[in-house]
């Protein structure tokens, strides 16, 4: 079973029924026009933002997010610890899914029905993309779209490392970066697939506590503590926060294996990242 952008929606249809304290709401739409969905919990001054799926393959983020919302309402809603003492303090939004149309590309195949399918193949090269599916519909890969060293990494779309034509091209991109603008995030945590680190800094550019936070988190979850190099250390919204404001952004790289990760990995990669998550919440 995989996670694509319908079982997605069913299931924050499920969280906003069951959980009126969930605000839920559109931060804007994909290449493809599907609504890029937000949830949102507390009545907390601070402000921490939870995103995934910026990748394709990587649905996996999804997946955990959504179970970490609802585990996270359901304990407030029962007034348990440590959830309860949270919820006054800390305001949490939640971006389960940036990058819906490659997901569902990655997930489903690309449809004889999709406008953009033979252009795609005509540009890529390939007739399959289950397997190797990164970017959005046209083929940039959202999390080099960003303003942070952004370059050409390849010079044409691609399943994977294609920037653009030019920073900010993407409806995905813009509607994230407006939407950190707005609401001036304290934090922010962007999650990926895989190899269990915690990337912190961009460019030698940190927050004031970045590094300390990010080995507290390292504790919690046992992932290690990195600096990314190469294609990983560029163009990324978690550089693009750090480098617009200041502030405390990493990047989550969740399990470890090939991408896609196994839906079977989504209990063990829950209790890592729970512990991370409520980790990140008490710095802030």
């Amino acid at each position: 079973m995989c996670y694509d952008y319908s079982k997605l929606n069913e299931d924050i249809h499920s969280i906003a029924k069951n959980y009126n304290i969930i605000e839920t709401f559109s931060i804007g739409k994909s290449v493809m026009n599907k609504e890029i969905p937000c949830l949102k919990i507390g009545a907390g001054e601070k402000k921490l933002l939870l995103s995934g799926a910026y990748h394709g393959l990587e649905y996996l983020t999804s997946a955990f997010l959504i179970k970490f919302l609802t585990n996270y309402a359901y304990h407030i809603k029962a007034n348990h610890l440590p959830e309860s003492k949270f919820f006054s303090k800390v305001t949490l939004y939640v971006v389960p899914m940036v990058n819906p149309d490659g997901v569902d590309i990655a997930v489903n195949g690309l449809d004889i029905t999709n406008p953009y399918h033979r252009r795609l193949i005509s540009m890529v090269g390939i007739h399959s993309f289950n397997n190797v599916w990164q970017a959005n519909v046209r083929g940039v890969d959202l999390n080099h779209n960003y303003d942070a060293k952004w370059q050409m990494t390849v010079e044409k779309p691609s399943p994977s490392k294609y920037g653009g034509e030019y920073i900010e091209s993407e409806p995905e991109t813009r509607a994230v970066v407006d939407f950190i603008r707005n609401e001036n995030f304290d934090m922010l945590l962007a999650f990926h697939s895989q190899g269990r680190e915690i990337y912190y800094d961009f460019d030698g550019m940190t927050g004031k506590r970045s590094e300390e936070i990010a080995k507290k988190l390292s504790e919690e979850s046992g992932y290690a503590v990195c600096c990314p190099t190469g294609t990983a250390s560029f163009g990324g919204c978690k550089d693009w926060f750090i480098k617009e404001f200041g502030k405390e952004g990493f990047t989550v790289e969740i399990g470890s294996g090939k991408n896609p990760l196994p839906m079977k990995m989504l209990d063990n990669i829950y209790e890592e990242n729970e512990k991370l998550i409520f980790c990140a919440m008490t710095e802030i």
